[in-house]
């Protein structure tokens, strides 16, 4: 993307600067407009555009303002209006169409190029992040000037678009070029919010702006504040700070339930007190790096509660080492941050829903209210809460169509309906997953927790292909989300890939702080799998009650591998009580959990020698 958007800008200035075109350009000049329309006329007839009318005229309207020097005019209400026919009364936050077509034309430019457009010398990109469209000479290197201005962000997302991780779809060069971009934006945001963000003089019909949203959503937002150092330089390329203060910024900006702020001079005004209609939170993360005379090295974090000013996380990462590659270990220590601090039950999130419980209940925190009913099911298991939750969310999405997360949580409690008994629809629950799933994709593709939700979908489904791909791209999009990394791993063990399933749950710490209950039943199965008692009991103790079915399945499992038989058969009894299914069609529950043949053949027998007395039929 940077090469993307620096040929852009320097295109434009030519343009303004009304430069005769040569006959022969430098390698590295920008494309002159007529070699740009030329290479719009093959693209517009290629498969890939000319099966669609649509983007062909998005893409024809945005390359030729672009052209004509109105590149300030492209913003989605100009495009829905001019380009794909929508009446003067459009509201981009209401309509998402011009996003969604915005998605669908940088894969059909992806496909384009990585085929039939293989070879052309000039490439039409509109780069994540905006819809002003880059003309690249490919094999240029790019020119140091600056960046254009953002997209209009979707209404669910706070994250500023810049900082959002580049598709899996794209080529590894591409994927590099955005990473390097996401870091050009977090400092240019700066400057865009303070131009565009429009608060505090914002009046009530002003277009709400990206930082509003976030207080739309609720959604807890986080700042990371200047890195400090102390101590020698030795060795400072390990763990600089300003590098590591990125690092994390950007780990932080991965995960949908927080919204991580560019700038600590982005954050609005928050209300603070307790009798506020809409609780928010605000956070401030800080860090001090301590580079030690032996060699070794001391990062210490500390997250504050922006409201009232009190200290709630504070670690102090001891004796970190120097490594051949600075990379390897920086990850590692973001990683172990993220967990702490980031994952569904963490540091934050936990905070947050005290704050709202405190305010008047999570159902007055609006559609974030929504999420942590949600979360708040997955801790209980209690029907009423499945309930509470699914219905919230399925108001939620109806009164607002952008939202993304809501989409994806609501695949999940619809999955709960088969996998845990929990209140039951008329309908198959995997079609509604599935459904739900998708349009969280579709709404946010790069978003590495809808993924997760997709690889659940198909999982359940028995679709290994599609779960594989949609659990490699969440990896991809959040090398340090460890719920992602525990799910694909546990998936990849049940689908018979135990080797490559395993190195993906060795790389979950144990006993993290945000963990969710099923990272302990993926461990359960993994050692169930390779035999391994012990381990399998252990795991299985971590996992606490009675109601949730999973763990109810893994706790027999353990307890038949150990010998157990007394344990094994009350827990079966417990798992028939929670999800019926289990007795009266076993065969079909074994295979939703266990797609592999062999292992699921393993499975209904231990589960019969087990007790569970289902027919002979659904045994067999």
């Amino acid at each position: 993307m940077k090469l993307e958007q620096d040929d852009q800008v320097a295109a434009e200035a030519g343009l303004a600067a009304g430069e005769p075109e040569v006959q022969t350009p430098p390698a590295d000049a920008p494309p002159t407009p007529d070699a740009v329309r030329a290479a719009l006329g093959r693209v517009l007839a290629a498969d890939e555009l000319k099966s669609s009318p649509q983007l062909s005229t998005f893409l024809r309207f945005v390359v030729a303002a672009t052209l004509e020097g109105r590149a300030e005019a492209i913003k989605g209400y100009t495009i829905a209006v001019e380009a794909l026919g929508r009446d003067a009364s459009f509201d981009p936050q209401i309509d998402p169409i011009v996003r969604v077509e915005a998605t669908r034309l940088r894969r059909a430019l992806e496909r384009y190029y990585a085929g039939a457009g293989a070879a052309d010398e000039i490439e039409i990109a509109v780069p994540r992040g905006s819809y002003v469209p880059c003309f690249i000479r490919r094999g240029a290197a790019p020119p140091q000037v600056s960046a254009p201005a953002a997209e209009e962000a979707p209404a669910w997302s706070a994250v500023p678009p810049a900082a959002v991780p580049a598709s899996p779809r794209r080529p590894r060069s591409r994927i590099l070029a955005a990473a390097a971009m996401a870091v050009l934006g977090i400092a240019l945001l700066a400057g865009y919010a303070a131009e565009s963000l429009g608060w505090p003089g914002m009046t009530a019909g002003t277009a709400m702006r990206p930082v509003d949203r976030a207080n739309h959503l609720g959604m807890p937002m986080v700042e990371v504040r200047a890195f400090e150092t102390a101590g020698g330089t030795a060795g400072a390329a390990d763990f600089d700070p300003k590098a590591l203060e990125v690092r994390v910024r950007d780990a932080l900006a991965r995960y949908d339930l927080l919204d991580v702020l560019a700038t600590p001079d982005a954050r609005p005004a928050v209300d603070c007190s307790s009798g506020s209609a809409r609780p928010h939170s605000a956070f401030a993360l800080g860090g001090m790096v301590e580079h030690h005379e032996d060699g070794t090295v001391a990062v210490l974090l500390r997250l504050a509660d922006v409201c009232d000013g009190t200290i709630v996380w504070s670690r102090e990462f001891e004796s970190l080492k120097y490594s051949a590659d600075p990379t390897i270990a920086e990850l590692g220590l973001v990683r172990d941050i993220m967990a702490a601090i980031a994952e569904p039950y963490g540091v934050i999130q936990s905070r947050a829903r005290a704050r709202a419980a405190a305010a008047g209940g999570v159902a007055s925190a609006g559609p974030y209210g929504c999420v942590l009913m949600a979360f708040g099911y997955w801790r209980s298991f209690l029907p009423a809460e499945h309930a509470r939750a699914r219905d919230c969310l399925e108001k939620a999405v109806a009164a607002d169509s952008g939202f993304s997360v809501g989409y994806a949580l609501l695949a999940e409690l619809y999955l709960d309906e088969l996998r845990n008994g929990a209140n039951p629809q008329p309908g198959l629950p995997l079609d509604r997953a599935l459904a739900a799933a998708e349009q969280a994709v579709e709404l946010e593709p790069t978003s590495s927790y809808a993924r997760r939700v997709l690889l659940d979908v198909h999982f359940f489904r028995g679709e290994r292909g599609a779960a594989i791909a949609a659990g490699e791209a969440a990896v991809v999009l959040n090398p340090y989300d460890v719920d992602v990394a525990a799910d694909f791993g546990g998936r990849l063990v049940a689908f018979g890939e135990t080797a490559r399933g395993e190195a993906l749950l060795s790389s979950v710490p144990v006993g993290a702080l945000g963990m969710p209950p099923w990272a302990e039943y993926h461990r359960v199965i993994a050692a169930y799998v390779r035999g391994d008692a012990p381990a399998a009991e252990a795991a299985a103790d971590e996992m606490i009650g009675d109601l949730y079915a999973p763990g109810l399945l893994a706790r027999v499992l353990a307890h038949h591998l150990a010998g157990e038989s007394e344990a094994a058969a009350a827990d079966v009894r417990k798992l028939v009580a929670a999800a019926p299914d289990w007795a009266t069609d076993t065969r079909a529950m074994v295979a939703h959990f266990f797609p592999d043949p062999a292992l699921a053949a393993r499975v209904r027998a231990d589960l019969a020698a087990a007790g569970l007395t289902g027919t002979a039929a659904t045994l067999r």
